[in-house]
């Protein structure tokens, strides 16, 4: 188990990068006492603000769990940082501290109190596993027909990759449609699979389709390199069926009632992976071992949902996942998306607490055994570092690494230790740890 927080000089430079914003000649900044902003109980937090450019005083929320506790007015004009905030931890928490502008901007900075005692909000069903391994078995039952088309590779990558569309069949619902990539001329038993996943986005962007640059890309890091579109929709049709999409069947996908385990929404998006993964194994060129599957959001969530429901995945980065803690709320806090800022009543009812332990990426970790990668950010109020502080907390695995920044969801930030985690990479000796989405 690995903890990556204060372990180098470069970490530090990074992450404690600070907020500058210009807001009608404002320029706000924001800094904590402690850079990496990860916090024991009886430590002493201490928030500092410089405002040179204006003595106006300014408002200041602060959010625990994500929600929000309390508002007053602070006075930050100085050009010397000048203490605005200060707590003594008191027990374990998410705090976030929010200074809105004049033009309404928003400058935040957050921390995490002993995090590593997360929890997930839901307990584990004693027969998640057998949930889905019966649910892959009655996949499995109808035979997969696979349908391939080769495509001519991106510029850039002519004479460096082959590449193909493949659509697979599925016993229900939409098709597995993805795009396979790998070095030209690869010898048979040499590539690790590497498996992107894609965040939530609207369904009419290019980008909510599978992506050719993306595998291509990862192909010439030395693996077979998959993108797979997240509802099975087709690649490259006309606008016209995308927009029908996204007027009908798609349309609120993640709001859809929860009716019983078998038929929420998500289920047939984590299945489709376990599709795909059945066609990449049989390719003469795979290793025969690593398979990788990364992805940030809601293809965050995909990764850990794949990881815990196949055991043929042998390494799984998530990046600000979604999809995890969904019972976070039952603890006072925030759960992760769909459900982190809105439809808050849905996890505590009756049918949330009998539906989506099945499918919370905190639970669906603790089956997982292979290598695990997770990145938190401080001020994402879209997938919390506390419920991705749970996944680490509670997956199945010691061979595993978590890296906090201050970022809100969607922010590229680098890591910052790439030895540390290549020593998890066995397999995939070349790989690029970010950004791990193109169609971002």
């Amino acid at each position: 188990m690995q903890l990556i927080s204060k372990q180098c000089a470069a970490a530090v430079l990074l992450f404690f990068i600070l907020s500058l914003f210009h807001a009608n000649g404002q320029d706000v900044r924001l800094k904590l006492n402690r850079p990496d902003g990860l916090y024991s109980k009886g430590d002493t937090v201490r928030v500092l603000a410089c405002c040179p450019d204006s003595p106006d005083s300014l408002e200041m929320e602060i959010r625990v769990g994500g929600k929000t506790r309390e508002k007053r007015s602070v006075c930050p004009g100085s050009a010397d940082y000048k203490e605005i905030y200060a707590e003594v931890c008191d027990s374990a928490k998410w705090v976030a501290v929010i200074v809105n502008t004049r033009d309404d901007r928003q400058i935040d900075i957050g921390w995490l109190v002993n995090p590593e005692s997360f929890r997930p909000g839901y307990k584990a069903p004693c027969n998640l596993k057998q949930f889905w391994k019966k649910e892959i078995s009655r996949m499995r039952k109808n035979a997969m027909t696979v349908k391939i088309d080769s495509v001519k590779a991106p510029e850039k990558y002519i004479g460096q990759v082959t590449c193909w569309h493949v659509q697979l069949s599925m016993h229900e619902g939409f098709p597995v449609n993805a795009y396979v990539c790998m070095p030209l001329g690869a010898d048979v038993r040499t590539l690790p699979i590497r498996i992107q996943t894609h965040g939530a986005t609207e369904i009419t962007e290019n980008r909510t389709q599978s992506q050719l640059k993306t595998a291509c890309r990862t192909a010439l890091s030395g693996t077979i390199g998959v993108d797979i579109n997240a509802h099975g929709m087709e690649d490259g049709a006309p606008e016209e069926y995308y927009q029908e999409l996204a007027d009908g069947l798609l349309k609120d996908y993640s709001d859809q009632p929860l009716k019983d385990r078998e038929s929420w929404y998500f289920r047939l998006m984590y299945l489709r992976l376990v599709r795909l993964v059945d066609y990449l194994v049989t390719l003469p060129q795979w290793d025969g071992r690593n398979i990788m599957v990364a992805g940030h959001s809601q293809g965050g969530g995909q990764a850990l949902a794949l990881g815990g429901i196949d055991p043929r995945i042998t390494h799984v980065y998530a990046d600000e996942p979604a999809l995890c803690d969904h019972g976070g709320i039952l603890l006072n806090r925030y759960g992760g998306w769909p459900f982190s800022t809105r439809r808050q009543n849905v996890p505590a009812s009756k049918q949330g607490r009998k539906i989506l332990p099945y499918y919370d990426g905190a639970l669906l970790a603790g089956m997982f055994r292979g290598k695990l990668y997770l990145r938190a950010g401080l001020v994402d109020y879209t997938c919390p570092p506390t419920a991705v502080w749970t996944v680490y907390n509670n997956a199945g695995t010691e061979d595993k690494v978590i890296q906090s920044f201050r970022s809100r969801h969607h922010t590229n930030v680098v890591w910052y230790d790439k030895d540390e985690l290549d020593a998890l990479s066995e397999g995939f000796p070349n790989i690029e740890w970010l950004p791990v989405d193109e169609a971002r």
